[in-house]
């Protein structure tokens, strides 16, 4: 997926923009290299940035290429050797490309030849050492953000929830139809691999600005800001990329399971509090009505025989689409607290 792709991207130009600062904190060029490179602070800082725009762009669209092309679940030392080992198979050829543009820059003198610009540099060797270490520590931070959900790591590592913050969100609450009758019938085990593929197939809504907040199990959880949410109906656009990328795969479904997964969601939003919680494992939560009331919506999917059911107050806030109908349903007593809401089911034209 392309914003995948690009934040992995995004994290490893930080990451070896942060990577460079230390190797050049740590060394100095030395008698070998000033015999080799261009003496001069301007020159050194065009070879900071050309070395950290190389790296961080090419082992990043490398690595995003590998994660693109491979298909299935990877667990994630697997995934590693395969990101490594191609990496530094292809920094080989990274630095014949890096001493060719310092050459067309004149950082390197135009006596050195290749053979002696990896013979004169034993930093050329260490720094394919420090490159293991660099990229397996970015994708350790990358892996460890898509466990907590995109941004939430560097927010935890901010303190930025430390304290209790009100916002305006949108919730989405999917949950899988006939799951005890499915869970009866396939087993644990198979029953298990059912939800790990659905909720694979679920990255699909990260096109339309979704976050998955968290699964629990059968159901999953999604989450946009309000403004992310709403643009281009972005909210209820991502329900039916789930249901189109599940239809999509209906014969991998039922030649596996027998069965094809079906799921309701419930749509709300509202003012929600956000806040850091726990001491032995930390995640960011978030508290308030307007969650409970999404939660409350998707179960009265089945009641209504519906497969989306949206608030009356989202509803009105969403773009005017011609291809999305919608039926008033009734009110909905909300449990532990006094008034009800509209709701209305929603539906996508043929």
């Amino acid at each position: 997926m392309k914003s995948k792709f690009i934040s992995i991207t995004k994290s490893y130009l930080l990451g070896w923009f942060v990577a460079n600062v230390v190797w050049f904190l740590g060394t100095s060029v030395n008698s070998n290299q000033s015999d080799t490179f261009s003496s001069g602070p301007e020159s050194l800082v065009l070879f900071f940035i050309l070395t950290w725009i190389f790296q961080g762009l090419f082992y990043g669209i490398l690595f995003g290429l590998i994660d693109k092309f491979i298909k299935g679940r990877v667990p994630f030392l697997k995934l590693q050797f395969i990101v490594l080992l191609t990496q530094t198979v292809m920094a080989i050829f990274l630095v014949l490309i890096l001493f060719q543009v310092f050459k067309a820059f004149e950082l390197v003198k135009d006596i050195v030849t290749i053979q002696d610009f990896f013979t004169s540099l034993p930093e050329v060797w260490l720094g394919f050492i420090y490159a293991l270490i660099v990229n397996f520590t970015i994708n350790l931070f990358i892996h460890i953000d898509w466990i907590l959900g995109k941004g939430n790591l560097l927010n935890l590592i901010k303190g930025r929830f430390y304290y209790p913050k009100e916002d305006k969100q949108i919730f989405m609450f999917l949950d899988l139809k006939g799951s005890t009758t499915l869970a009866e019938k396939l087993g644990n085990v198979r029953y298990s691999e059912l939800i790990q593929d659905c909720f694979y197939d679920l990255a699909v809504v990260a096109k339309f600005g979704a976050k998955v907040y968290q699964y629990v199990g059968d159901e999953a959880v999604l989450t946009w800001s309000l403004e992310d949410g709403l643009k281009y109906n972005n909210c209820v656009k991502a329900f039916y990329a789930f249901k189109d990328e599940l239809k999509r795969k209906e014969d991998y479904y039922i030649s596996k399971y027998n069965e094809m997964p079906v799921f309701k969601a419930g749509l709300n939003s509202g003012v929600i509090t956000v806040t850091e919680v726990g001491e032995i494992k930390r995640e960011i939560a978030y508290h308030g009505d307007t969650i409970n009331t999404a939660a409350r919506l998707q179960g009265e999917c089945n009641k209504l025989g519906a497969d989306f059911i949206i608030s009356e107050t989202l509803l009105h806030s969403l773009e005017k689409d011609s291809s999305i109908n919608t039926k008033f349903e009734g009110e909905v007593v909300l449990r532990g607290r006094l008034g009800q809401i509209n709701m209305f089911s929603i539906w996508r034209n043929n």
